[in-house]
């Protein structure tokens, strides 16, 4: 009887998830606020890159990608390297405190250190970074001020990694790898950040009509994980590099939330005023302890002439993809 009762009250659990999971999934584009102003990051006479953002304490620490503006946006295959910078506000402006990681002679990161995500995993914290577009490791720390402990090989060989930790501790983490010419999404998963990482789905393209892409950010939401990511040909919302946003349930099959641009090149900001860019790539999402989304950072570049690339900040407004807040995912 005692199983019975047991069973029925499992079916009950996955009727009511799948209740909860059925409906539509909404755009983030809907809670998109205007861009602050003054808020952001900037430096004079460097490129900004990369954005990654995280709180500790009262403080929220941005770890980005930098090299000097005078080597243009090319500069970041040789000179790129990851800094960190801080500010009380969420939206910024953030103030640089120091360079983090720099290429080293003789190891797997030797040409340049770029596409960095920083995650909380246990009591360290998690850097992952890239070197070439096959290539990504990670550095780790006790403290977010460091030291930070690199790892001495290749872990994942792709680039443009979105890691997330699940709430038993298992990382999954989303990149970028060329097969062919086409750039198609993988994953890895490990039991732990300084685990074995192992391919998910024999590294095919888990994205929908074999879609190309670049530069995702990851989150979950009870156990759904949402991307925005860059739609590198428009395969998804015909626009080039625009910004596309897919959900998962299993992180193996991923789904298109729409075919509308997330994002584009055009930014609002809060006193009225409008910027084109001429690239706006590279976007972070930041999700607070209880799963809200809170903001929204993209990498901006002005048009020619108009000064160096910078990290734009959008607030996002009562965002819950599928209605559902779930459980804390840090």
């Amino acid at each position: 009887m005692r199983n019975k009762i047991t069973t029925v009250f499992i079916i009950l659990i996955i009727i009511s998830a799948q209740n909860v999971f059925s409906q539509e999934i909404k755009s983030m584009k809907v809670a998109i606020q205007p861009a602050i102003k003054n808020g952001g990051f900037s430096m004079d006479d460097y490129m900004l890159w990369c954005p990654s953002v995280i709180k500790v304490g009262k403080t929220y620490h941005m770890f980005a990608s930098r090299w000097p503006a005078v080597y243009g946006m090319a500069g970041w295959t040789t000179h790129s390297e990851i800094i960190r910078a801080t500010s009380s506000n969420l939206y910024g402006p953030y103030t640089f405190q120091e360079v983090v990681i720099k290429k080293r002679d003789g190891y797997w990161d030797n040409e340049r250190v770029h596409n960095p995500r920083v995650v909380k995993s246990g009591k360290y914290f998690v850097l992952y970074y890239s070197s070439t577009s096959g290539e990504t490791g990670y550095a780790y720390a006790s403290s977010i001020n460091g030291p930070w402990i690199r790892s001495n090989n290749v872990v994942m060989t792709f680039s443009n990694v979105a890691p997330v930790v699940k709430p038993d501790g298992s990382i999954y983490a989303l990149g970028r790898k060329t097969v062919e010419n086409h750039r198609i999404a993988q994953a890895y998963s490990a039991k732990s950040f300084d685990g074995k990482y192992s391919i998910v789905k024999g590294g095919e393209n888990l994205l929908p009509e074999n879609a190309q892409f670049e530069d995702p950010t990851i989150w979950l939401n009870g156990n759904i994980f949402y991307v925005l990511c860059s739609d590198l040909n428009g395969d998804l919302t015909g626009m080039r590099k625009a910004g596309a946003q897919y959900y998962s349930f299993d992180g193996e099959i991923f789904k298109s939330v729409t075919t509308e641009p997330v994002y584009t090149k055009t930014v609002t900001f809060d006193d009225n005023s409008t910027e084109i860019f001429s690239r706006r790539e590279r976007p972070f999402v930041y999700v607070d302890d209880n799963g809200q989304v809170q903001a929204l950072f993209t990498a901006c570049l002005p048009a020619k002439g108009k000064g160096s690339s910078r990290i734009v900040v959008n607030p996002i407004k009562d965002y819950l993809p599928d209605g559902y807040l779930g459980v804390k995912t840090k």
